[in-house]
């Protein structure tokens, strides 16, 4: 690897469905945060109890994050968004990337709560779709770091889809949101020098397992570093016999670097 980005990630949360209500623990969330300033620039996923977090784990909370990427509309990827919309949308623009579809069931399904209120709470909204014909530019706040991110379609039970994030055209971070094992979706996540994959002790076809995570990167010749997520609770913590491949923790920094 050649050097740092500009940017860190701090692990919000690492829960699975049920973690946040039976055990009040974090759904699986991330913030991107610019290195020099600490602002989150992309809020990645809003489960239940990610904002919580995010005001415990990022120092300067004052500016709230304008723009998340949301994977889709499982409570614990989603469950925050009506509530972070109608308390931040009415002090200014909120941006809402997601995969093509993914929008309206959105809109319709987890924020239709929203449409009984008196004020327009979608005025400042800006849904933004993306697909995997084109990249699509985030407002990075800075002219001299051009932030894109390029989704493709994960193997989940509900439409998802995950991400790479390039910095000035460079791959910096990619994101699965929630998937079974794929090839070709592993391929596409491997671009990225840094990958967050969601995992479980045993594979099914919403989740890959710890095992095949560990056996796909055994094949790659290239050099990745993999942080595993949505495993549970610290008890459900996995062990990997690998450096370069770990489970992260809530409140975890990690530092993101630019591709060799």
């Amino acid at each position: 690897m050649s050097g740092l980005s500009s940017y860190d990630l701090v692990c919000l949360g690492v829960g699975k469905g049920a973690t946040s209500v039976y055990s009040n623990q974090t759904s699986s969330s991330f913030a991107l945060l610019r290195r020099t300033t600490g602002e989150c620039i992309l809020l990645i996923d809003i489960g239940l109890g990610s904002i919580f977090a995010l005001q415990k784990y990022v120092k300067d909370f004052n500016i709230k994050p304008r723009q998340i990427f949301v994977s889709h509309n499982h409570t614990d990827h989603s469950g925050e968004l009506p509530v972070y919309i109608a308390n931040e949308a009415l002090k200014s623009i909120v941006r809402v990337y997601c995969y093509a579809g993914i929008q309206s069931r959105l809109r319709q399904y987890r924020c239709a709560e929203l449409d009984s209120s008196t004020t327009d709470l979608f005025r400042n909204v800006q849904w933004i779709t993306c697909d995997e014909s084109k990249d699509v530019e985030l407002d990075s706040g800075d002219p001299n770091s051009i932030l894109k991110i390029r989704v493709q379609r994960s193997q989940h039970s509900e439409l998802c889809a995950g991400f790479v994030l390039y910095e000035n055209n460079q791959a910096i971070l990619s994101f699965s949101g929630d998937s079974g094992f794929n090839t070709l979706f592993y391929t596409f996540l491997w671009n990225a020098p840094t990958i967050l994959v969601d995992g479980r002790e045993t594979s099914t076809y919403e989740h890959a397992s710890f095992d095949e995570i560990l056996n796909f990167y055994k094949t790659t010749s290239i050099s990745r570093q993999i942080f595993v997520y949505h495993y549970g609770l610290e008890n459900d913590k996995p062990k990997f016999p690998i450096d370069n491949v770990s489970a992260v923790s809530p409140g975890q920094t990690i530092q993101l670097m630019l591709p060799s």
